[in-house]
């Protein structure tokens, strides 16, 4: 079974997404899409236009092919953080609350507006003795996650997940082949550039940088004296031999010098922190990593490789028909959403999840919503199907009737001799009482779903459900006397239904408001429960058979006549 999910960044140039099935040994990209935004929607990673931000993604989903109206979205910035923090042993589940305990410490936001999420990175003991637990803990103010969260909400969509883009880079390019030697990971934005330093696909050092390749662009601009526009379209023509291109390389060699810088330095800053190995290679990916001379001047700083890394090779992209223009084209950009679509290498592994406890409960309230939607029209649809089957069986034996009546008429108007009559007379009657004695022993199926739903208390879901007919004549006799004996269910009844019930629990709330309502039902009786399972989430599922009562007969009400 397919499981699409949705990943959505939200930068300074653009909102983008990417659809993917995760299902798949290798994920599937379904589809993506960018739309540009205007200067200052997002700044150091904020929203500040929350309405031109809100319009582009709407624009995005009306022109995408997306399926989903859910997304995980993506947020960086200097209020989005990851720190390490090292724990007194304590079980897996008492972890969260162990963090937000220790997380004053070394979070810089106040403890009431600070989200927190976290990833277990190894259990080791101190020079003490003590058994501890070192934990990376993904944290960011509330107020810049509720910021991209209304947006989202304004522009239709609903968030299911809110991460960190540096976590998202990792899983997009970084590698995960079992090294301990630490890689890095470059990001370069139009207004923000991520440095994230990870081990084994884990990260270990994540800073982001005010800047990006809008810094090229407003000191041609500046220098120039021409408008950003075309100092945009000028940036991506270093390189070629002409006057004015020339003079734009030597203006843009010094702002990209000065990003250089930031990176090399928060590189080297990771390099020196206590028990740290040498980073390994650079990888390098965003829409700023396209300007000319950028890669070889940051591997001459770094000193060790530098990689540009396509997000393209971590899904199947055969779907799209994409030619290598495109690929090249879209893959630089496509990095953070596909990222955040993408699950866990480590199934062990839990990704950051800083959505507010209140969202992430209304989250979980639709899906079960969904899913006993999907549930109902599924039970609706096997009824109607088996209620069409029975109208089919009674028309039937309606057109036999018919049959022997022209029959009747046919042998009264041809051979007006009275043994004839009487045998043609005979026949119709038995005709007659077949029918009544099928109509009489007949479930109106359509009759007994509407009413089983209409009494059905309301924190109940209907798992599954199997209606069955008991026999007519003889055979019923023999067959609800059995029947009777043994359960004492069917002695007064022209059919059952079998269902699979699902509730709150733990309590046993749930099944007395089922009796009650089969009690109060002239349609149904006989409640019988079988044994009560508890589901991992405190929820109760347990059998539950009933009688369909004479009532609901199609002779007393029809509905399919």
């Amino acid at each position: 079974m397919a499981r699409l999910i949705v990943g959505l960044d939200i930068g300074t140039s653009a909102v983008r997404a990417a659809e993917i099935d995760t299902s798949k040994s290798t994920p599937v990209l379904l589809t993506y899409g960018q739309v540009g935004l205007p200067p200052g929607s997002l700044v150091d990673g904020e929203i500040r236009d929350s309405t031109s931000v809100a319009e582009a993604i709407e624009k995005l989903w009306k022109n995408g092919q997306f399926t989903k109206s859910s997304v995980i979205v993506g947020i960086a910035g200097l209020r989005a953080i990851t720190r390490e923090i090292d724990l007194p042993f304590v079980p897996d589940d008492e972890v969260e609350s162990a963090v937000r305990f220790h997380s004053e410490e070394v979070i810089p936001f106040p403890p009431e507006q600070t989200l927190l999420s976290s990833q277990i990175l190894s259990d080791y003991t101190n020079d003490e003795g003590a058994k501890m637990r070192r934990v990376l803990v993904a944290a960011a103010h509330v107020d810049l996650v509720n910021g991209v969260i209304e947006t989202v909400e304004r522009a239709g969509l609903s968030v299911e997940g809110v991460d960190l883009t540096s976590s998202a880079l990792v899983r997009a390019i970084g590698d995960h082949d079992g090294s301990d030697q630490p890689e890095a990971i470059v990001s370069i934005g139009a207004g923000l550039s991520v440095v994230v330093v990870h081990q084994n696909g884990r990260p270990q050092f994540v800073r982001t940088i005010g800047s990006g390749g809008n810094i090229t662009t407003a000191a041609i601009s500046a220098s120039l004296d021409i408008p950003i526009m075309d100092a945009e379209a000028l940036k991506y023509r270093l390189g070629e031999d002409s006057h004015q291109v020339q003079a734009a390389e030597r203006i843009a060699q010094t702002s990209m010098l000065e990003l250089v810088d930031e990176i090399r330095n928060s590189i080297q800053y990771f390099a020196s922190l206590p028990g740290r190995l040498p980073v390994s290679q650079v990888l390098v990916t965003g829409g700023g990593s396209e300007l000319f001379g950028l890669l070889d001047m940051l591997e001459s700083q770094v000193r060790i490789p530098v990689h540009i890394r396509s997000s393209l090779e971590r899904v199947d992209i055969s779907k799209l028909g994409l030619s290598q223009e495109q690929m090249d084209t879209v893959a630089p950009v496509l990095s953070s959403p596909i990222g955040l679509a993408l699950p866990e290498p480590d199934k062990a592994v839990k990704k950051f999840n800083l959505l507010p406890p209140e969202v992430a409960q209304k989250v979980r309230t639709k899906r079960i919503q969904d899913r006993v939607l999907v549930g109902s029209i599924v039970f609706l649809a096997l009824l109607v199907v088996f209620g069409g089957w029975k109208y089919v069986k009674v028309h039937n034996e309606q057109n036999s009737v018919d049959a022997l009546n022209a029959n009747i008429a046919s042998l009264n108007a041809q051979v007006p001799k009275y043994d004839l009559v009487v045998a043609a007379n005979d026949a119709y009657t038995k005709g007659v009482a077949r029918r009544a004695s099928v109509l009489n022993s007949a479930v109106d199926w359509p009759l007994a779903l509407s009413s089983l739903i209409s009494i059905t208390p309301a924190s109940a879901a209907v798992q599954s459900s199997n209606g069955s007919q008991i026999a007519t004549g003889a055979s019923a006799a023999a067959s609800g006397a059995a029947s009777g004996a043994a359960t004492g269910t069917h002695s007064a009844a022209i059919g059952s239904m079998n269902l699979d019930v699902k509730g709150p629990g733990p309590s046993l709330s749930i099944s007395e408001a089922w009796i009650n309502a089969i009690s109060g039902s002239q349609y149904f009786a006989n409640p019988l429960q079988g044994a009560t399972t508890v589901n991992t989430d405190s929820s109760i599922s347990f059998p539950f058979e009933i009688s369909i009562t004479p009532n609901a007969s199609l002779s007393k009400n029809a509905s399919l006549r």
